[in-house]
């Protein structure tokens, strides 16, 4: 006997269903589109660090050419509603894509750059070099950049020929003839050479051979700032950023005592110095990698509030023409918090203080150098600073016109070896040497 089975049918409705999705993806639209105009614009983005597009001027010649479209076209996908959230959610499911293996998750290709096999011959004695034991904590690398412990650090594989060219450089300021003009060179190690592990110890050269490669080919009455091994002696300490490729003011003070031992000055102390922070700040590696890690390990960004007195300057590529200002940009926060000192990267600055005892010195530099140089108003008279990327002026007419005496160089071991850097040292020697501008 055949067992007969019933069936359910459900109806089905194809037009209906059609009806439902288009009712949903018009509806969807409606809301976004009413959302977009009247929720407030933006116009900068936080977690990109850049300022948003504009809606476009209307011309008849960007509308022929097609310019206005794609302008108003951009001008919707950086106002689109909630896109912060949008891109989080987007980055976090990137995070999850990344190929895993045991040891380390590899998004981006590895610096590969083997060991500096130089013999540091002029190591101090008592200061513990190389990586740190291994602790069993796993690294990665992303936008070859090396997440750690929620930390990112940059990897530095510099060569010799390159740091004996920007050794060079420096030769040339130290022979162009200024009568009493002393010359300083102060190499920045990176912050990845006092938290490697030995697990991870080939990720990047060793700075300390790296370093004393440039100051060996310097000539000897240029001094020589060994700033490494001071920073080296407080590598527990919050010395670096944690999101961002720069030091803190606590890491550049140390480099400042380094200076000042080298200079034969007496560095302030900080103990009874008061300060200011600013909090949250999320720096240019999170922005790089957005890593998951990283925004839940923010920086924050400490400036001191010195007793001496000092007088700031901004300067042009004109000679001697200065207008008032501040050494500290205060107004600056968030992503840009670094900023607060030296009010960022400005061509050029002067600092006058209070004290009268004939020192004076120019410092040429990249942006590590402006945490480092705010410290120098409590020993200096004056102080002038150029960033080696912008200055576009007559810089040794600025040295003779201001009467610097003491001339210092200034740069992290990237810009020590990198071919951008060093040619614009070199072009400060020529009047209107800079003409680019870094990217």
């Amino acid at each position: 006997m055949s067992e007969q089975v019933n069936t359910v049918s459900i109806p089905q409705s194809p037009r209906a269903l059609k009806v439902i999705n288009v009712a949903l993806f018009v509806g969807i639209l409606t809301l976004g589109g009413i959302a977009s105009i009247a929720m407030k614009k933006e116009t900068v983005s936080v977690m990109e660090n850049r300022k948003l597009a504009e809606f476009p001027k209307y011309s008849d010649s960007t509308l022929w050419n097609g310019k206005y479209f794609r302008a108003i076209e951009g001008f919707y996908a950086d106002n689109f509603p909630f896109r912060d959230q949008f891109m989080k959610v987007s980055d976090r499911f990137r995070n999850s894509l990344g190929f895993q293996t045991s040891e380390i998750k590899m998004y981006d290709e590895k610096n590969d750059a083997e060991a500096n096999e130089k013999t540091d011959t002029l190591k101090k004695e008592g200061v513990k070099d190389g990586p740190l034991p291994d602790d069993g904590a796993t690294g990665e690398v992303k936008k070859k950049v090396f997440v750690f412990k929620n930390r990112a650090f940059e990897m530095f594989g510099g060569g010799a020929a390159m740091g004996k060219s920007y050794a060079d450089v420096i030769n040339s300021y130290n022979r162009l003839g200024i009568p009493g003009l002393q010359v300083y060179n102060l190499i920045i190690p990176v912050a990845l050479e006092f938290e490697i592990t030995e697990k991870y110890k080939n990720m990047q050269k060793p700075n300390r051979p790296a370093i004393e490669n440039i100051y060996n080919n310097e000539d000897s009455n240029i001094k020589k700032v060994w700033a490494i091994d001071e920073i080296r002696q407080h590598r527990a300490e919050y010395i670096y950023f944690n999101t961002d490729h720069h030091w803190t003011s606590l890491g550049a003070y140390y480099a400042y005592r380094a200076f000042c031992k080298t200079a034969g000055l007496t560095p302030v102390s900080l103990d009874t110095v008061a300060s200011k922070v600013k909090p949250a700040f999320l720096g240019s590696l999170y922005r790089l990698t957005r890593d998951p890690g990283l925004a839940t390990n923010p920086d924050s960004v400490r400036y001191y509030l010195f007793r001496d007195s000092v007088a700031a300057y901004v300067g042009s590529a004109t000679l001697g023409s200065w207008v008032k200002s501040k050494m500290y940009g205060e107004g600056a926060s968030g992503a840009n918090s670094y900023s607060v000192f030296l009010q960022g990267d400005l061509p050029i600055m002067k600092l006058e203080t209070q004290h009268k005892n004939g020192r004076r010195i120019a410092v040429v530099k990249e942006s590590y150098g402006n945490a480092f140089t705010c410290f120098l108003i409590n020993n200096y008279e004056k102080v002038i600073v150029v960033d080696q990327r912008y200055y576009t002026g007559d810089f040794i007419a600025v040295l003779k016109a201001e009467g610097i005496n003491e001339l210092l160089f200034i740069n992290n071991i990237f810009a020590a070896h990198t071919p951008f850097h060093i040619e614009k040292i070199k072009g400060l020697m020529t009047k209107g040497g800079n003409k680019a501008v870094h990217p």
